[in-house]
């Protein structure tokens, strides 16, 4: 039962105190802003669709975020703010905008497998998406510091999180690399995966390489038994950190085993007893099997070799389950992702029938597998369209998707009502932080009304951060993100801009036509 009760002044002093977990950025935009609070509500009793704002005005329970301050809940002498019941909210109480309560500061871990099972949180978890080294290359010249480069988490103010250790699941031993000629900055070559492909010497977006794939090594089913050679499981040093890893040609990290890394059994007690989210990603079904043979050749398989495609399939899911089950059983983690990429603009790589054959029961097993020990959620990382994924693989297979990439005509809200009870995460549309900070935050408020509608929605950047968006507008993006998070008002909220005035001035900004006829030799007025 809902009750309207005007705080004193008193009280509105208490209210507006800094609480655990709050932000003294929130608090100060709230003293500025927000002259009282105009609701408190009986905790025992949230049924009501209609709520208060701060303003006074009713709303609906999905707009709902009140913060209560510790020290004006435990005081005896500040409980001034009753209600007609003549009860208080126990302390402290964030009330989200579910509708529900909440006790106060939710661990990030917490906040996550609420999130995932579309239970109310304290806020939404601060996840922006990831700048390639590309992208930081250029905000280098925006302003960006060696010293923010180098605490970028810590100066964005993103949530953390801890992965799993290394687990690497490429070919091990690596095929002998191999130039066959070079000629500019293009480069033929054969890689480590034994795949003969055609790259720029020097990428124009380091982290978003362009790669132009000739020819496979796995076309037969002998191809495939000399090819698991190089895939035992079991090899120590799928795990085991090196201090060096063979030279590569390769222009990125990408299919190369890098150097470094840490041990699961190092990571055991952390994971067990951290506050933040535990992650791992591997390679999906899909993904490895399209690394063996290419996307024209596995699509031609499926159909002229449909045997080989199954024990391709097959082989992958034995693989991941071999690499992974003694990790799993002493790690506590929280999401594994599937790596798979299996989509275009419009529609899957694969037909929704050739999924049901192929992926399907593989995938069953995969997250009984993960469920069993303890993973609260299995992820498939898919770029492009992903409803005939969902379709086919969700809830049986997968219990969500990323990174929801709106040009591929994702749209979150839409799933999240189609699918009930999926986890989806990403959202925002990259190419929108490009432009005016009108259009960008339309957006971004856009994907944030929909996460706190409907939970199970983490919304952030729709792929990896590309470089020809402006420091600035990103770091506006996160300051807003940061107060969408914590509940501010999704059509008045402005963002203190504390970031961008930490920024050095500007040098240059990034230009993709030019970056990319300096790599390919075309002339910069070329479109």
């Amino acid at each position: 039962m809902l009750a309207e009760a005007r705080l004193n002044s008193s009280w509105r002093a208490a209210a507006t105190r800094r609480a655990p977990g709050v932000s003294s950025r929130a608090m100060n935009a709230r003293r500025s802003s927000v002259p009282s609070l105009d609701c408190f509500t009986d905790c025992c009793s949230l049924a009501g669709r209609s709520h208060w704002r701060r303003s006074g005005r009713a709303i609906g329970s999905a707009q709902l975020y009140l913060i209560c301050s510790a020290r004006a809940m435990r005081s005896q002498t500040e409980r001034k703010g009753l209600l007609s019941t003549g009860r208080m909210l126990p302390s402290p109480v964030r009330l989200t905008r579910t509708g529900a309560p909440r006790r106060f500061a939710m661990t990030p871990r917490e906040r996550l497998h609420a999130l995932i099972r579309h239970e109310p949180v304290d806020r939404l978890p601060y996840t922006f998406g990831g700048p390639r080294a590309s992208t930081f290359a250029a905000w280098r010249k925006q302003g960006l510091s060696d010293e923010l480069l180098r605490t970028w988490g810590a100066f964005t103010g993103a949530d953390g999180g801890l992965g799993i250790g290394k687990f690497y699941t490429g070919p091990l031993p690596p095929f002998e690399e191999e130039i066959v000629y070079e000629a500019g900055n293009i480069r033929l070559w054969f890689d480590g995966w034994g795949v003969k492909r055609m790259d720029a010497i020097e990428q124009p977006t380091e982290g978003f390489a362009t790669r132009k794939y000739l020819e496979f090594p796995v076309k037969t089913p002998q191809d495939f038994e000399a090819m698991k050679e190089r895939f035992d499981p079991h090899t120590a040093g799928r795990t085991v950190p090196v201090e060096e890893a063979p030279p590569t040609l390769n222009p990125d990290g990408y299919r190369h085993h890098l150097p470094g890394g840490t041990h699961w059994r190092d990571l055991v007690e952390q994971t067990q007893s951290a506050d933040v989210p535990v992650s791992g990603s591997v390679a999906g079904l899909y993904w490895t099997a399209r690394d063996w043979c290419g996307f024209e050749g596995l699509s031609m398989m499926i159909h002229d070799q449909p045997n080989l495609v199954h024990e391709m399939f097959e082989y992958w899911t034995w693989f991941l389950m071999e690499l992974l089950d003694e990790p799993l059983s002493h790690l506590k983690v929280d999401t594994i992702t599937l790596n798979e990429d299996m989509a275009y603009k419009t529609q899957a790589m694969l037909s929704p029938a050739s999924m049901r054959e192929f992926m399907l029961p593989r995938y069953k097993r995969l997250s009984e597998f993960f469920k069993s020990k303890g993973v609260q959620a299995v992820v498939m990382d898919s770029d492009g369209h992903n409803s005939q994924i969902l379709d086919t693989l969700y809830p049986e297979g997968i219990d969500g998707i990323a990174p929801l990439e709106i040009a591929a005509y994702n749209d979150p809200e839409e799933f999240l009502l189609k699918y009930p009870g999926v986890f989806l995460s990403g959202g925002i549309d990259k190419r929108e932080l490009r432009f005016s900070r009108q259009q960008l935050r339309a957006e971004v408020a856009k994907r944030y009304a929909t996460a706190w509608k409907h939970g199970g929605f983490l919304p952030h950047v729709d792929h990896g951060v590309p470089p020809d968006i402006p420091l600035r507008n990103f770091l506006y993006f996160v300051e807003l993100a940061r107060g969408f998070c914590d509940g501010e008002d999704l059509e008045t909220y402005e963002p203190p801009c504390e970031l961008e005035r930490q920024l050095g001035p500007i040098e240059e900004l990034f230009d993709p036509r030019s970056a990319t006829a300096r790599a390919y030799g075309f002339e910069e007025d070329v479109h």
